[in-house]
């Protein structure tokens, strides 16, 4: 016959409980900053993608500067 099993003391539940409430703040707590992260590295690629235009607009501005008269005012971008 099988020994009955006994349920563990209840300071030992109680424990169990608190270990994965903390658990939970923590993972709580690391989901915040990750999504801190991904705000900030969604500004940085916004903010890439426009200094690129700014760059691509500076060059094509520079293109004109620099265009000996008689060219035709459209040239392909070079690629740097």
């Amino acid at each position: 016959m099988p020994e009955p099993t006994t349920a563990p003391p209840a300071s030992t539940i109680g424990q169990a409980i608190e270990e994965v409430t903390q658990i939970v703040e923590a993972l709580k707590q690391t989901l915040d900053q990750m999504e801190e992260v991904l705000e900030l590295v969604e500004l940085a690629e916004r903010q890439k993608l426009a200094d690129e235009r700014e760059i691509a607009s500076l060059r094509q501005a520079l293109r004109r500067i620099h265009q000996p008269r008689g060219e035709p005012s459209e040239r392909p971008p070079r690629n740097d």
